[in-house]
């Protein structure tokens, strides 16, 4: 026991024994020993009062009177406020910094409630989405961006995506929108001006089909050349038949790359789509099969097609025979001659899947993730030999995403690799129907 309760309760002692021998001088004992009880009792009473209205910062009502206890208590308090206030002097500097951080920063930051409300906003905001923190301090961030792509992808809640959508201050100005967790159910949302890289990506892609495009036919016109002085019978001609070849050959690779870059800039350019038709997708793979037989020629592919007959997809014909071609041929190119390949298409729960796999030589896990990219080649010399222009999966990307699908690659060096073609489910329809199969 602390010495400040022995000395409470030697002073109680103390009370109740002269009560007790006043009671009896008196004869009224218990009166007494009740009267010590009550006038005890309505001390400490008093003090714990003093002691509210002083914790409530009332300014007339000072602190409790001393006393062994209480003085303890006191202390204890006085030393706890004293801790909150560097405690709270240390939360409004990193508030301070915080807030300063954010304000220099070159993109639009709100800090939204749990039930999207405007908590804060930088000044970045102003010239981006039009915002001020305290004009708008408390409103709905839907009732201040009203842009239909925003409030969709806000209603999400699906924190690391990204949205962009056209600003509501300035014509022209492309923002990129996204949403991270912050404090305690609260959300950051930090907006991008990316006008300018789209200008640059618009002006690459309309440079790089200009160019393409320009190059085309006086490739054309070298190679349809090539082709007659091959096809001629001159005598003077034969000992330039193998450089004619070479040249043959090398006009044929460079139409192609210029046919994929023109392929991937129409597939970028487009922003209005045609209408889905229905495609009969296990016709498609038995054709692209076949083609895939011809180009393997004497190098003698096990080439197998398992498809579900009465399974059809809803897209456009002549994108999915380029994509589905494409990761057919490639698996013919980089399988060692006769090797197993499987194209196989078929739906579950998830959605519709197509897979082509091989048994080849297999892909390292570091080229995997960059496999999409534009000429990217793991292995560049067996590229140019196998007649590949490293455009393919890429253009294979693109078609998916404008069908709302993704491509997924599983490799193992020494084991083959997987290509798998994901569909959503609500593209599926049944075998010359027009309109999709209900679920």
């Amino acid at each position: 026991m602390s010495p400040s309760w022995r000395i409470v309760w030697r002073q109680l002692t103390l009370l109740f024994l002269a009560a007790a021998l006043l009671g009896g001088i008196t004869g009224y004992l218990l009166l007494c020993l009740l009267l010590a009880a009550l006038s005890s009792l309505g001390w400490q009473l008093w003090r714990l009062h003093r002691l509210d209205q002083w914790l409530d910062g009332d300014r007339e009502a000072g602190p409790p009177p001393a006393g062994p206890v209480w003085d303890g208590i006191q202390a204890h308090i006085a030393r706890l406020r004293r801790q909150n206030r560097k405690r709270k002097r240390k939360l409004s500097r990193l508030l301070e910094q915080f807030q300063q951080a954010i304000a220099a920063l070159p993109d639009a930051a709100v800090l939204l409630t749990e039930d999207d409300k405007l908590l804060w906003c930088n000044d970045r905001s102003r010239p981006l989405l039009g915002l001020a923190a305290g004009r708008d301090h408390g409103l709905p961030i839907t009732h201040l961006l009203r842009h239909p792509d925003f409030v969709a992808f806000l209603n999400q809640r699906r924190n690391g995506d990204s949205v962009e959508f056209s600003s509501p201050v300035e014509d022209g100005l492309l923002l990129s929108a996204r949403i991270a967790p912050y404090g305690k159910k609260q959300r950051l949302l930090l907006a991008t001006d990316i006008s300018r890289v789209r200008r640059l990506e618009q002006m690459r892609r309309e440079f790089v089909a200009n160019v393409s495009h320009e190059l085309r036919t006086p490739l054309t016109v070298i190679a349809g050349y090539l082709e007659t002085l091959l096809d001629s019978d001159d005598p003077a001609l034969t000992l330039w038949e193998q450089p004619l070849r070479r040249m043959q050959q090398q006009s044929g690779r460079m139409l192609h790359i210029i046919e994929d870059l023109l392929l991937l800039a129409r597939l970028e350019s487009q922003k209005e789509r045609a209408p889905f038709k229905p495609v009969a997708v296990p016709a498609l793979l038995a054709d692209i099969a076949e083609d895939a037989i011809a180009i393997s020629g004497d190098q003698g592919h096990q080439i197998s097609m398992v498809a579900d007959p009465g399974l059809w997809l809803l897209g456009c014909e002549k994108e999915l025979r380029s994509a589905f071609a494409n990761l057919a041929n490639n698996a013919v190119r980089y399988t060692p001659a006769g090797g197993q390949i499987d194209l196989r298409w078929f739906a579950d729960e998830q959605g519709l899947h197509l897979v082509v796999a091989d048994n080849g030589e297999g892909i390292a896990p570091q080229h995997v993730p960059r496999l999409t990219e534009r000429f990217y080649r793991v292995n560049r010399d067996r590229s140019r030999s196998s007649g590949g222009t490293g455009l393919g999966l890429s253009i294979v990307k693109h078609i998916l995403n404008n069908h709302g699908g993704q491509l997924r690659i599983e490799s193992e060096l020494g084991a083959g690799s997987v290509f798998t073609c994901d569909f959503p489910p609500e593209l599926r329809v049944a075998s010359g129907c027009s309109e999709p199969e209900s679920r």
